[in-house]
């Protein structure tokens, strides 16, 4: 999923690239606006404390492990959001956290400048804070989020999704992410990025490279046949992407299998070729055979303000367990034996 709720052009589309599922932000009716009173003077804080489920403020709690749920391709969290209880879809492909408007409709909110998606829609953007947000454990205070209708998603996956958990809420955490086993773990860290509790994971890792942040983005340098490429990191991506202006030489590598349309409507709908990416290098390691989509990705580097040849998504997570460090701007990785082809 990419979502990008910046102060430059937006656009607020996820699933066109990966499942043929489109959402654009819907416009918020005013008259079920409940008073404005609880909104910050700056409505991007975001303060994070750590506490125990039920109990106070625990300073000596610095890591906690998070089971990860399955629907599809898209890995959940399970969320308390106020007194509404859910899933929160683990999402690096969202510079926010996003609320599904289903569930939060009758919070005070804000408007926010208006958003396009890679088909050319646009729709106005609303936001909205909220005091508390308990993740297994996890407590962010006063947090800023954006509304939207994820009810499509809903439906497709068959679960209740209270929104998207984006790069906002780990920017000032060490994540490690273990898609083979269902598994995160989140730790503080300090002002330079360094572990606060050293005990808390062990692992060795085989590679760590540079993580670029720019564009509020997790993004590293790439290769696929000896072309260096930008690629954005995307836990909420159903399959990898690439751009369709990526060099010859890369291209030729990727296995075409068919092509289809994404966006419904023949007026909105963007061409997309499947296949097999086959080259695919990062960190001095060859990743074997990965699924993936090519389509047109200007409009989305235009909002991004940057230039991005695609995005990894699940296959991708599926290699290896990876750790990245946004502090520190880093990002480390083990394969999982066995696993590549």
């Amino acid at each position: 999923m990419c979502y990008c709720p910046t102060n430059r052009l937006k656009f607020p589309w996820l699933k066109l690239l990966f499942s043929s599922v489109i959402f654009i932000v819907s416009q918020h009716n005013y008259a079920d606006t409940p008073d404005m009173s609880n909104l910050t003077d700056n409505p991007d804080r975001v303060v994070v404390s750590m506490l125990l489920k039920g109990e106070k403020i625990d300073d000596n709690l610095n890591s906690v492990v998070i089971p990860l749920k399955q629907a599809g391709r898209l890995f959940m969290i399970e969320a308390k959001i106020n007194e509404q209880e859910g899933n929160l879809i683990f999402d690096t492909g969202a510079t926010e956290l996003v609320l599904n408007r289903t569930y939060f409709r009758k919070y005070s909110s804000y408007e926010k400048q208006a958003g396009g998606g890679i088909t050319g829609s646009m729709s106005k953007v609303y936001g909205t804070i909220l005091k508390k947000i308990d993740v297994s454990g996890f407590f962010y205070n006063q947090v800023a989020a954006d509304l939207a209708d994820l009810g499509h998603i809903e439906d497709k996956r068959g679960v209740k999704i209270l929104g998207l958990f984006g790069v906002k809420m780990i920017d000032n955490l060490e994540v490690i992410f273990d898609a083979a086993h269902s598994e995160l773990r989140l730790n503080r860290v300090d002002e330079d990025g360094n572990r606060l509790d050293p005990e808390a994971n062990n692992m060795q890792y085989e590679f760590t490279q540079k993580l670029d942040t720019r564009c509020n983005f997790m993004m590293i340098r790439g290769r696929i046949n000896d072309k260096e490429l930008y690629f954005c990191l995307d836990t909420g991506a159903e399959i990898n992407v690439l751009s369709n202006n990526i060099p010859k030489k890369a291209m030729g590598t990727v296995l075409i299998s068919r092509r289809s349309n994404l966006g419904g409507s023949k007026s909105g709908s963007v061409e997309a070729l499947y296949g097999t990416m086959k080259q695919f290098e990062f960190g001095n390691y060859q990743f074997g055979s990965m699924g993936t989509v090519i389509i047109d990705l200007s409009s989305m580097c235009e909002a991004y303000g940057c230039s991005i040849d695609g995005m990894l998504g699940y296959d991708f997570w599926q290699k290896g367990v990876f750790c990245f460090n946004y502090r520190k701007k880093e990002i480390s990785f083990n394969v999982v034996k066995g696993d590549l082809k």
